[in-house]
C-alpha cells in the first residue's frame, strides 16, 4: 500500500482545542498581569535603578515578547485553517489588546534605557549575560531619541488598538470574506481570492482563465471603497504619527524595522532598473510565445512550459528531505523532524485562508507551516520557503528574545535560500529540454516577482504617501498610481494590468511594518549573494551558515554582508551579483525558446 504523508498540522500539541484552549486563555492572562507587573515595577524605579532589579525586569520582558509572538501566530494559525472561526477573530483583537501593552512597555523600557549614564551604559553593556543582546538594547536606547515624550508614545500605542490596527484587521476580514463567482462544472460557486487568483494564472484553458480574472476584477469592483477607506486609514495614522515626531522621510521607520541604511536601499533600487531590459526581453519572448494578440496580466503568470507531472505531496516531502540533507545533516534532520511532528498545513480546501506562512512558536521552540498544496513544483519551491523561515527559527530559539528579533528583510534571506537549493538541483537533474524550461520558469517567475513585482509596489507605495498627505485617494486614483507604474514597466508588453491587487497585496496593510513589499527584495538578493558564496565555497559553509543566522538579530544588513560576505551593500555591484543567477536563468531561456520563435515565424 502506497504511503501517504498528513498533509494536516496539529495545532493541539501547543494548545489543545484551538480558539477554545484554556492553555492559550492561561497564556493571555499570564501576559496582561506580566506586562502590568513590569510596567508598574518600571514606574516604581528611581532614574538610578538597581543594575540586578533592572536585569530581572529584562528577562521578564523578554518572556513577555516571546509569549505574545507565539500567541499572535498560533492565533493566525488557528483563524487561518478555517476563516469561518469567529472565536478566532475575537483572540486576534485580544492579542491586538496585549501588543499595545507590550509596545507600551517598551516604550517605558527605551526610556529606562535612554536615562542610563554613559559611564554606566558601558558597564552594563559589558555584563556577560547582557553581552548577546546588547545589540538590541544599543538599538532601543537610540530610538529613544527620535520619539515623542514617553507619555505620547504610550497613548499613541493604546489609540492604535482601534485605530491602526483596527483598520488592519478589518482588511484581513473583508479580504477572508471575500467570494469570487467562479464557474465549475456548471455551476457557479463563490471562492476565495486565492482560490480565484490560482485559477486565472494557472488553469489550462485561457477563457477560464480570462473569465476568472473578470470575475476578481468585477468583485473587487464593487467592494473596493471599503478597501480604500481601510487604506487610507491606515496610511493616515501613520502619517499624523510621523509628523507628530517630526518625521519628514516616510521611510525612516522601514529603514530602522529593517536594519538597513537608506543608501543601500537606492543602491538595490539602482541595480535593479540597470537590468530592467534583460527582465522585459523575457516578458516580450513569453508574451510571443503565447501567439496572442492582446495579452493581459494573467498570461505572464501562467506557465509557457507547465510541467505535465503531478508531484504528490509525499513526493514533494521526499524532495525537500532529499535536497535539505545534500546541504546539510542538521537541515535535513530539521525537515524530517517538522513532517514527522505535524508542523506543516498544506491540504486544498474551502474555508481556508489563501498565501503561506511560517509562524514561530518561540516558548514551545516550534513552527507552524501553512499553505495550500497544489501538486505543481510551484509549490514544493513555496514549501521549501516557509522551512527557511522556520529554519531560521530552529537556529534562534536558544538565543535570548531580544537576539531573536530579526530584521524584516534579513528574516526573507533564508526562506529564499533553500528556495534555491530545491530548484536549482531540478533543473540541474532534468533532462528533458521542456522540463528545463518548465521549471527555468518557476525560477525565473519567482525572481522577477523580487525584482519586478516588488519594487513597483515600492513605487507604488511611496507616490501613495506623497499623495496621502494632501489628503485621501479614491478607488480611483489608487488604481491609476498601480497603472502607472506598472506602464512604466510593462508598457508595451501586455494591454491591461490587475489595477486592484492594491485590495489583496495584504502588505499594504501591516500595521507594524511600513513598506512591507520591499523587505523581501532585499531579502531575495541579499539571499542570492550567500547562495552564490555557498555554491562556491569549500569546507564547513553550513557552519557558517548557521552562524550567519544566528547573529542575524545582532548585526545590520551591512555588517551582515561585510562580516560573511566581504561585500558592500551600499554600493550597486553587490545587488548586480546578487541578480547574476537570475540573468543566467533568463538567458538561458531565451536562448532555449529561440528555436520556438523560429518555427512560429
Amino acid at each position: 500500500m502506497e504511503q501517504t504523508t498528513n498533509q494536516n498540522w496539529n495545532l493541539d500539541t501547543l494548545y489543545a482545542g484551538g480558539s477554545q484552549s484554556i492553555e492559550l486563555k492561561n497564556l493571555i492572562t499570564e501576559l496582561k498581569d506580566l506586562l502590568d507587573n513590569i510596567s508598574g515595577s518600571l514606574n516604581d524605579q528611581e532614574e538610578n535603578i538597581d543594575t540586578q532589579a533592572f536585569l530581572k525586569l529584562i528577562n521578564q520582558f523578554q518572556h513577555a515578547r516571546s509569549g505574545w509572538d507565539e500567541l499572535d501566530d498560533f492565533v493566525i494559525c488557528v483563524y487561518s485553517q478555517d476563516v469561518t472561526d469567529n472565536d478566532a477573530v475575537v483572540l486576534l483583537d485580544e492579542s491586538a489588546v496585549i501588543k499595545a501593552k507590550l509596545d507600551s512597555v517598551q516604550i517605558d523600557l527605551d526610556e529606562a534605557l535612554a536615562n542610563f549614564p554613559e559611564t554606566r551604559w558601558n558597564e552594563f553593556i559589558e555584563i556577560e549575560e547582557v553581552k548577546p543582546y546588547s545589540f538590541y538594547l544599543e538599538e532601543r536606547r537610540k530610538t529613544v531619541k527620535d520619539r515623542l515624550p514617553v507619555e505620547m508614545e504610550r497613548l499613541i500605542n493604546v489609540l492604535s488598538v482601534n485605530g491602526i490596527k483596527a483598520w488592519e484587521q478589518q482588511q484581513q476580514q473583508l479580504l477572508a470574506k471575500l467570494k469570487i463567482p467562479i464557474g465549475s462544472n456548471g455551476e457557479e460557486q463563490g471562492v476565495s481570492i486565492g482560490q480565484a487568483m490560482n485559477r486565472a494564472m494557472y488553469a489550462e484553458d485561457r477563457s477560464h482563465r480570462q473569465k476568472a480574472a473578470g470575475a476578481i476584477a468585477e468583485t473587487c469592483a464593487v467592494n473596493a471603497e471599503d478597501f480604500a477607506t481601510a487604506l487610507n486609514r491606515i496610511s493616515g495614522f501613520r502619517l499624523d504619527v510621523y509628523e507628530q515626531r517630526g518625521w519628514d522621510n516616510v521611510l525612516k521607520e522601514a529603514v530602522e524595522q529593517n536594519r538597513i541604511q537608506e543608501e543601500s536601499i537606492q543602491a538595490l533600487m539602482e541595480s535593479i532598473d540597470g537590468n530592467k531590459d534583460l527582465y522585459r526581453a523575457y516578458f516580450q519572448r513569453k508574451v510571443a510565445l503565447t501567439g496572442l494578440d492582446d495579452v493581459s496580466w494573467f498570461d505572464l503568470e501562467t506557465p509557457t512550459f507547465a510541467s505535465e507531472k503531478k508531484i504528490d505531496y509525499t513526493a514533494a516531502k521526499d524532495i525537500i528531505n532529499k535536497q535539505f540533507h545534500q546541504f546539510s545533516k542538521k537541515l535535513g534532520q530539521f525537515a524530517e523532524h517538522a513532517f514527522e511532528e505535524g508542523w506543516i498545513e498544506t491540504e486544498n480546501r474551502p474555508d481556508k485562508a489563501g498565501g503561506g506562512f511560517c509562524a514561530s512558536m518561540p516558548l514551545s521552540k516550534e513552527s507552524r507551516i501553512f499553505m495550500t498544496y497544489r501538486e505543481n513544483y510551484q509549490d514544493i519551491v513555496t514549501l521549501a520557503h516557509e522551512f527557511g523561515h522556520a529554519y531560521h527559527n530552529y537556529i534562534l530559539q536558544e538565543e535570548p528574545a531580544f537576539a531573536q528579533q530579526k530584521g524584516t528583510s534579513v528574516a526573507e534571506s533564508a526562506s529564499t535560500f533553500l528556495e534555491n537549493l530545491v530548484l536549482d538541483a531540478a533543473i540541474e537533474h532534468t533532462e528533458d529540454e521542456k522540463e528545463k524550461l518548465a521549471l527555468l520558469e518557476v525560477k525565473i517567475k519567482d525572481g522577477l516577482k523580487y525584482v519586478v513585482s516588488v519594487p513597483n509596489m515600492f513605487r507604488f507605495e511611496q507616490e501613495f504617501y506623497v499623495r496621502r498627505k494632501n489628503g485621501q485617494l479614491t478607488v480611483e486614483e489608487i488604481n491609476n498610481l498601480i497603472k502607472d507604474v506598472e506602464s512604466d514597466f510593462y508598457g508595451g508588453i501586455i494591454e491591461g494590468s490587475a489595477p486592484y491587487k492594491w485590495m489583496y497585496i495584504s502588505h499594504f496593510y501591516s500595521a507594524d511594518k511600513p513598506f512591507y513589499n520591499i523587505p523581501y527584495t532585499i531579502g531575495y538578493l541579499f539571499s542570492n549573494g550567500i547562495y552564490s558564496l555557498a555554491k562556491e565555497a569549500t569546507g564547513n559553509f553550513q557552519e557558517k551558515y548557521d552562524d550567519l543566522l544566528r547573529n542575524s538579530g545582532r548585526m545590520t544588513v551591512e555588517q551582515l554582508a561585510q562580516n560573511y560576505l566581504d561585500a558592500d551593500v551600499t554600493k550597486p555591484e553587490f545587488w548586480n551579483a546578487s541578480q547574476q543567477a537570475l540573468k543566467d536563468a533568463i538567458e538561458e531561456y531565451l536562448r532555449l525558446t529561440e528555436k520556438y520563435m523560429d518555427k512560429r515565424n
